[in-house]
């Protein structure tokens, strides 16, 4: 039976870069987000910019989840998506979250938060997703009965080898070094959806010390004091699971 290694993740958390080193892999086929057709054009929870999902992709749960079994029929599956895209669903699916090793990325909420700003100004508290991340990690404990393995998008930046393969060990897959690297400014397919959200992947050359920086503050904008305030403890109660490199 072939891996289905999912990776959950809430926006603006490095997560599309780590993504790439699967992409360079080639031993996983990489399912880019598909559980973003159900929250923004099936459901229609909120409207998004930036938005390109192919409108003729699975929509609803049952398919996308049918979609992913498929595939792994046939190779290994790394796919990376927000914890709340499916989040309704998922929970409910015990069976489902048995057959996938569950992984986790968080990062830094004031980093989350005014980066999200940045893209979307009407970002949604549900949208900034480590509540449900969060949520959704101690559901798959619950049901699993061990801890999900949960990696920090700081101390990725700060030591992508080592928490890389930290990763790789936990997860049960060999490490490979010359996947880290990577031509920059290749067209990557999968990301077209989302394709502005992903430009500074699209042009690193591996995990890098994240250059973004902001005009501005929690306070400057509304409602960013509150949706930090709010995330920090689920950040925090996560960050004690992350897995340390070396």
């Amino acid at each position: 039976m072939n891996q289905v290694l999912a990776f959950w993740v809430h926006p603006r958390s490095i997560s599309t870069g780590f993504e790439r080193i699967f992409i360079e892999r080639s031993d996983f086929k990489v399912l880019h987000e598909p559980f973003s057709a159900l929250y923004y054009v099936y459901e229609k929870r909120v409207d998004c910019p930036g938005q390109h999902i192919d409108p003729h992709a699975p929509m609803s749960y049952p398919d996308i989840k049918n979609w992913i079994l498929r595939e792994a029929q046939k190779s290994p599956i790394f796919f990376k998506d927000m914890c709340y895209h499916p989040f309704d669903h998922v929970i409910k699916d015990p069976e489902f979250i048995r057959r996938m090793t569950n992984t986790f990325l968080i990062r830094d909420p004031e980093k989350t938060v005014l980066s999200n700003y940045v893209m979307n100004p009407d970002i949604t508290s549900e949208e900034i997703g480590i509540e449900l991340e969060y949520k959704l990690f101690m559901k798959v404990k619950e049901i699993t009965g061990e801890a999900p393995i949960v990696i920090d998008a700081d101390e990725l930046e700060a030591d992508p080898d080592g928490v890389t393969q930290a990763y790789c060990d936990a997860a049960g897959i060999p490490f490979i070094p010359e996947a880290m690297h990577w031509e920059a400014g290749r067209h990557i397919k999968e990301w077209d959806s989302w394709k502005e959200w992903h430009v500074d992947a699209s042009e690193s050359s591996g995990i890098q010390k994240n250059m973004e920086t902001f005009d501005f503050g929690l306070d400057d904008k509304p409602n960013l004091r509150d949706y930090f305030d709010y995330h920090l403890p689920f950040y925090e109660k996560l960050f004690k699971y992350r897995l340390a490199a070396g």
